[in-house]
Parts: C-alpha cells; sequence; structure tokens
C-alpha cells in the first residue's frame, strides 16, 4: 500500500521529463514485484497528474486516448513537448552574422576589401541556407 501512496504523490518538480519518468516506472516496476501492478490507465494518469502546469494542453490531449499509451509513447510525447517548450532552446541556436566586421581599408585596397567582403557573403548565403534547410526539415 506504501508504493501507491508514493506513485500517488509523485510529482514533477524541477526534474526533467527523462527523471519523472524514470521515478514513475521505477514504481511502477516495484509494484509488480510486489505482485501489486497498476494498470496503464492508472500509471499515465498518475504520471500525467505529477507534471508541471506547463504540460496541461499536452495532457488534455493524450488522457482523451481510447486505449492507454505505452510507457514509451508517453515518454516520447512528453520529452518532445519539453525540448520545444525549454527557454534555453533559443540560447542553443547560433546565428551566424550578416556580414563580417572588417576594418576600414584605405581606398587602394579596395579591391581586395571587395572580394573578401564578396567572400563573406557567400559563406553567410551558404550557412543561412544550409540552417534553413535543416530548420525545414525537421
Amino acid at each position: 500500500m506504501q508504493l501507491h501512496g508514493f506513485f500517488q504523490d509523485l510529482r514533477q518538480g524541477d526534474a526533467s521529463v527523462a527523471m519523472h519518468m524514470q521515478q514513475a516506472k521505477s514504481l511502477f516496476d516495484e509494484l509488480v514485484v510486489a505482485e501489486r501492478p497498476i494498470s496503464l490507465e492508472y500509471f499515465n494518469l498518475y504520471v500525467f497528474r505529477g507534471l508541471r502546469g506547463e504540460f496541461q494542453d499536452l495532457v488534455t490531449s493524450l488522457a482523451t486516448k481510447t486505449k492507454p499509451l505505452l510507457y514509451a509513447d508517453v515518454h516520447s510525447h512528453l520529452f518532445t513537448h519539453e525540448f520545444l517548450h525549454k527557454t534555453s532552446f533559443q540560447s542553443m541556436v547560433v546565428n551566424p552574422p550578416l556580414l563580417p566586421t572588417l576594418p576600414l581599408l584605405p581606398s587602394a585596397n579596395l579591391v581586395q576589401y571587395q572580394t573578401t567582403l564578396a567572400s563573406a557573403v557567400t559563406k553567410v548565403i551558404f550557412v543561412t541556407s544550409l540552417f534553413s534547410r535543416s530548420t525545414h526539415q525537421s
């Protein structure tokens, strides 16, 4: 009975989805060993109930499925949601500078400057096209 209580009190808090799911799976496995297993439906409900508020919309969608989701499916949905909605996600994107910072050159070096600038712009366009292609394929 005590394991059921631990399961009902399980909360994500500051933990990641992976950690929350690992704790839930450990309790689920302990209940199986103790010959007091719970159904997948209750497992999912306990996991959903323990999540932070930012998962509320996803939980509403997942909880309305006609069949209970398997552990791997729940984990996958929650992990994807966490990844896509993390506030630090924006800091992971590295934006290339639009134009390189080049020193001001005397007019005698103008041809060399234009060649360097054209080369830099070509590199920026190439990197930008690679970045936009990778984000559109995801």
